[in-house]
């Protein structure tokens, strides 16, 4: 067969047409494929809503666009934007799709109209130029703006106790007689309502307890305090009642739980509104951010309540204190309440709870009540346990007074502060906390934290943390030490019988380790210096007045605390360590003072027969940080001392070098920077342990994992 010649101009045209058509082609293609989606955008565009980015749900949406709105249109027209939505639904009980499409639509009202100039109650803040202050307005201006207000306030509430309406009967709808049978797999409305209903809670008490400057400074407040006209539902303390007028008189009663705690602080204050200066919900931004938060997921918004004349440590509150301050006035409870708050409206029916306009708030213990019994079943009940604990380190200067004590001569801030974080509760043992060096109880803060953490331990043991100035004399320490925890027991439980004086734990690091094995032997150091051939000072004690030898045996004289049963230390520098002598550590030595008057009354003692170089005299009159060293008076008198035969003991060691092994082989290596296993090294120790990492052994991981097995054996014993 013949091949006849392409010519040259048509080969250039099919190369011209070739590209389009294959373009055509991949075009047509693409018409039909659709684009593909990424697992993650396709579950954010079903699961977003309001809550998320600020637009409703595409549930809620294709309701809004079948009604003939959009959700700008539906809030600027909200009312006849809810008439027409009803509307579509053909039905006379609501269902649970048009409950939960009402519960979002009236928080995303809510939000649109706190937004509003209208319901801002007064500027954030002032002008930063007095020149720029706003002219008085007029009387009639002002009385326009107080209306608008008010009526904006009200809308405001309203939605809030609506949206609390309809999510609480969509999530309780079957023990409100709806019809239908319950899913067994949750949907995506359930987590969406319920976070609606919580987000509704929180911002109703959130603005409740901000009063004059929140949506209720114009509601009606009534204390009912009634310790013996308890609500029958939780059997709880009702402390009042808070009525306003939106669209309609909405009243809602507040009741508490814990009765015992909150009663005895409610008896300091005249009007029950003035028992919390603030209500600080869980999800408020000034929370500490925490490495490990210790939460239960569960039924009800948690809140910390802040007690209104709750201690707060600062330098300048410190400076106000008098040296002779009582034991009393150094034992600090608890001043932020764990709390867990749900509100119920009245009705046992559907259309019941959509027509009430009476609410009940209920605030629980978290820790006394797991669960939560509405209708006929049980819901486990939220807890955040990490949320007052973060408000109390967030709001106490504690680490900026653990560098004031180094430096500062004053007597008052030498003296030790005890810390409750919980309510002192008499059926659960106590652990007790100390500090090392220049540090804080802040320093226990990720240690403390992730013990919450665990539901077992949590319920069983309440946290005891002791501050105290690090440059007294470690003796010294001790007696002040032993004092006020000795003290607290006393006072908590007088005759001894609670559970939380007994077994307790003491846990210490670095010197707060020291100290604690000197909280927990029976010696008599002073015939210990008859041992170590200073019997001229031992034969002096004799010569001193009563007095004189009652307070050196105070300091010399070692008792255990009876309450204490177990005791773990932490990169503890038993027998001293060479670290403290080194010309860096000399030279910050010299600028740590020693207090006045509390070095004062012992300095009387020695007089020119005993000096302050002498080995009495530095046991004395030397700094705690100079006392760690390992050619100290105070480590030569200490560091053979027996622990109490009551006590079981533990220690954990820090290791930083190469070496990874236990035993006297490798003892002299192993040292974690600062404090060599030889020192803190105890036989006899019901554990040893030692973990990889730097003298900071509170905070490593595998610390924690060795504190929660021993604690757990301890409430096993």
């Amino acid at each position: 067969m013949q091949t006849l010649p392409i010519k040259p101009s048509k080969l250039r045209l099919g190369k011209l047409l070739l590209p389009a058509s294959l373009m055509m082609i991949l075009s047509a293609c693409h018409t039909l494929i659709p684009p593909k989606q990424t697992p993650a955008k396709l579950l954010e565009k079903t699961r977003s809503s309001i809550i998320t980015n600020g637009r409703v749900s595409a549930a809620t949406q294709s309701i809004l666009v079948s009604s003939g709105y959009t959700q700008e249109s539906c809030m600027a027209d909200f009312e006849a934007c809810v008439d027409d939505v009803r509307s579509i639904f053909f039905i006379e009980m609501p269902n649970r799709l048009q409950l939960s499409v009402f519960s979002e639509l009236y928080y995303t009202y809510a939000e649109n109209l706190i937004a509003q100039e209208a319901c801002r109650i007064e500027l954030a803040r002032a002008p930063i130029d007095p020149y720029y202050t706003n002219a008085p307005i007029s009387k009639d201006i002002a009385e326009n703006q107080q209306k608008a207000r008010t009526e904006c306030h009200a809308k405001y509430r309203d939605a809030l106790y609506q949206t609390v309406k309809y999510s609480y009967a969509y999530l309780f709808y079957y023990s409100l007689g709806g019809h239908g049978t319950p899913s067994s797999l949750p949907q995506e409305s359930d987590v969406r309502t319920l976070d609606l209903y919580h987000l509704a809670i929180n911002d109703l008490i959130t603005q409740i307890y901000r009063k004059d400057h929140g949506a209720f400074y114009n509601a009606k407040f009534q204390d009912v305090v009634s310790s013996e006209q308890l609500e029958p539902i939780y059997n709880q303390l009702r402390i009042g009642r808070i009525l306003s007028n939106d669209h309609g008189q909405n009243t809602l009663h507040i009741s508490v739980g814990d009765r015992d705690f909150l009663t005895s602080q409610l008896k300091q204050h005249e009007h029950s509104s003035e028992l919390f200066s603030e209500m600080i919900s869980a999800y408020d931004s000034r929370l500490l951010d925490l490495d490990v938060n210790a939460r239960r997921s569960g039924l009800g918004v948690s809140f910390v309540g802040a007690i209104n004349d709750r201690h707060t440590t600062s330098i300048d509150n410190l400076k106000k204190l008098a040296l002779n301050k009582a034991l009393d006035d150094r034992i600090h409870h608890v001043g932020h309440i764990q709390l867990t708050a749900i509100i119920k409206p009245t009705g046992n029916t559907i259309d019941e709870v959509l027509s009430s306009h009476e609410f009940y708030a209920y605030f629980f213990n978290p820790s006394n009540n797991t669960h939560v019994k509405i209708g006929d079943t049980s819901y486990p009940l939220t807890a955040n346990f990490s949320a007052g604990y973060a408000l109390w380190l967030a709001e106490n200067q504690l680490r900026q007074v653990s560098l004031m004590n180094m430096i500062s001569r004053s007597d008052a801030i030498a003296l030790p502060e005890l810390f409750m974080l919980k309510p002192y509760n008499p059926d659960q043992k106590v652990i007790i906390m100390l500090h090392g060096l220049a540090s804080s109880p802040a320093t226990w803060v990720n240690l403390t934290n992730t013990l919450l953490t665990d539901s077992k331990l949590n319920e069983n043991y309440q946290v005891w943390q002791v501050a105290y100035a690090t440059n007294l004399p470690i003796l010294e320490n001790r007696y002040q030490i032993h004092e006020l925890i000795r003290h607290t027991f006393a006072k908590l439980d007088p005759n001894g019988q609670d559970k939380a004086s007994h077994n307790a734990v003491l846990i210490g690091h670095s010197m707060g380790g020291v100290i604690s094995r000197l909280l927990v032997s029976d010696t008599n150091l002073t015939q210990k210096l008859h041992t170590l051939g200073h019997k001229e000072q031992y034969k002096l004690i004799s010569h001193l007045s009563a007095d004189q030898r009652q307070t050196l045996s105070n300091r010399l004289v070692l008792s255990s605390l009876p309450q204490v049963n177990e005791a773990i230390f932490l990169s503890a520098p038993h027998r001293g360590t060479d670290y403290a002598d080194r010309w860096f550590t000399r030279a910050a030595r010299r600028i740590i003072k020693l207090p006045i008057e509390l070095t004062r009354s012992l300095g009387t003692i020695f007089t020119n027969d005993v000096q302050s170089q002498s080995f009495l005299g530095t046991l004395y009159l030397q700094n705690g940080a100079s006392q760690l060293s390992d050619h100290s008076s105070f480590m030569a008198l200490t560091k053979d001392i027996q622990i109490s035969p009551s006590v079981r003991y533990h220690s954990i060691i820090g290791n930083h070098t190469n070496t990874n092994q236990q035993g006297d082989a490798v003892g002299k290596v192993i040292s974690d920077g600062i404090v060599p296993y030889t020192s803190s090294h105890l036989e006899g120790a019901a554990s040893e342990i030692i973990v990889e990492g730097k003298h900071n052994t509170h905070e490593n991981p595998k610390t924690i994992v060795q504190l929660r097995k021993i604690l757990h054996e301890h409430l096993d014993q």
